[in-house]
Parts: C-alpha cells; sequence; structure tokens
C-alpha cells in the first residue's frame, strides 16, 4: 500500500532534523515531535476531524499548534524534497532531478464560511481548489502547489515551476502534453528545454504518453489520503501543507519499498 502512517526509525532518521532541528530553543516539547508528524500522517490518511484525533498522539489542540507553526515555515516542503532525493539515490540516480514534469487537478471544496475556493476545472463548474505537482522520471512528488480553482493550468504550473526551478539547478527540460505549451517563454527564460508529447499521428482516443502517464499515477496515489478526497481548507496554505504531507507519507514508503 503506497502510504505510511507512522515512521519507522529510518524514515524518521532521514527527517529527524527537519522537525525538531539541533539547538532548538525554549522549553522542551511535551509531546514529541516525531509523534506529532505522525498524527499529522494519521489525519492526512484517514481524513480524521483534528478534535477526533485518538489519545494515543497527545492533545489534538497542540498538534494542531504545531501543524500551523510547521505550515508557516515550509517544513512538510523540504521533507518531501529530501526524501524524493533519497528514492533517487537508491534508484542509482542523481539527488536532482534533470527533467521534470507539471500537471494540474481540480477538485471540490467542500468548506462552509470564507475561502479561497473559486469556480473553475473544465467547463468552469467545479468550485474548488487546484492542485499542481512537479514530478520527476520515477514519478516521485518533489514541488506541490494549492490556489483557487480560476487560473488556467498553465498559469497554476508556470507559478510553480517559478518557483520551485531554482531549488533544482540539475533540471535540463520540462516534459508535458500540448495543453502546457504556454510554457515555452518561462521553458526559455529559465534556459531549459519544453519537451511536448503528442500521441502518434492517426491515433484517436486517449493515449498514455511515456512518460506522462507517471503524473497521473502520482495522483492516483495522493488520492488515496482522505484529507485530499475533497478540499476542506480554508486557506491556500493549509492546501498546499496538506499535499505536501500526503507526499512525504508517500514518498515515505517509496523509500522503504
Amino acid at each position: 500500500m503506497a502510504f505510511a502512517i507512522a515512521l519507522t526509525d529510518e524514515q524518521w532518521e532521514l527527517l529527524a532534523d527537519l522537525f525538531e532541528p539541533p539547538g532548538r530553543r525554549g522549553a522542551p516539547a511535551v509531546i514529541p515531535r516525531r509523534q506529532m508528524v505522525d498524527a499529522m500522517l494519521f489525519i492526512a490518511r484517514t481524513g480524521c476531524q483534528w478534535r477526533y484525533l485518538p489519545e494515543r498522539y497527545g492533545t489534538w489542540t497542540a498538534v494542531w499548534a504545531q501543524w500551523r507553526r510547521w505550515r508557516a515555515n515550509g517544513v512538510w516542503a523540504r521533507a518531501m524534497a529530501r526524501l524524493a532525493a533519497v528514492v533517487r539515490v537508491l534508484h542509482d540516480r542523481e539527488p536532482s532531478p534533470s527533467m521534470v514534469m507539471v500537471d494540474a487537478q481540480t477538485v471540490k471544496g467542500a468548506r462552509y464560511g470564507p475561502t479561497f475556493h473559486e469556480a473553475g476545472g473544465r467547463g468552469g463548474r467545479t468550485i474548488g481548489t487546484k492542485r499542481t505537482i512537479l514530478v520527476e522520471i520515477l514519478g516521485l512528488p518533489v514541488a506541490a502547489r494549492a490556489g483557487s480553482a480560476r487560473p488556467h493550468d498553465v498559469q497554476a504550473g508556470r507559478e510553480l515551476l517559478g518557483e520551485h526551478l531554482a531549488d533544482l539547478p540539475s533540471v535540463r527540460a520540462i516534459v508535458d502534453d500540448r495543453a502546457y505549451r504556454g510554457l515555452a517563454a518561462l521553458a526559455e527564460r529559465k534556459h531549459v528545454r519544453l519537451d511536448i508529447k503528442a500521441p502518434p499521428k492517426g491515433v484517436s482516443g486517449f493515449t498514455p504518453l511515456w512518460p506522462l502517464y507517471k503524473i497521473e499515477h502520482a495522483f492516483a496515489q495522493l488520492e488515496g489520503w482522505r484529507r485530499l478526497s475533497r478540499c476542506y481548507e480554508g486557506s491556500e496554505a493549509s492546501a498546499r501543507a496538506w499535499l505536501e504531507v500526503a507526499s512525504v507519507g508517500y514518498l515515505a514508503w517509496r523509500a522503504a519499498a
């Protein structure tokens, strides 16, 4: 099964310094940081509401407060990038990819009260969130973004690439389907090649394109995390962070596979 709810000792060692930095100041933590990480992975996987968090994880209000701090300082994004590098090394590849693919998925919102959700997606009928991920050749998500469903997929992809290409200095190519031809100007500006894949001439209907089908596989794995079944978040920061949490769980499983 493509997930990790409780990190093994080996998986925790890979990430411990991110969630529990050496030399941290302040009062000692009442709830161990590893326990809090496992609690957030549990919520992401099961879709459990905060106040129904099992007692074995500690007081839910304390875990929620730490969640807000980690959401704000980007620790889940760093954990995601580190695990992707680890899995690449395990497959005899360089830690940083030389090629990335980008795609977006629009999901319905499921929240009462103020939210960032807007209508978008196919036909502009889905009121919710657009999730965009960068995936490398092994199908590993290396960066993620979440925002209103209204912007076009190309615009969301352009923003994600603009934010993260500098963190991926080895990238020399962006591979995508014809819907992303609008990335040409960004690719030229960033000095990377844009490789557009298309079905062979004369072929009609759905045709899997290598390696682009690996993005769909990554989205399929992340959809198994019930917190992502819809967007329950009131802010883009929370929507992005839960996507990153699920990615960390998936990548931790890949690292142990």
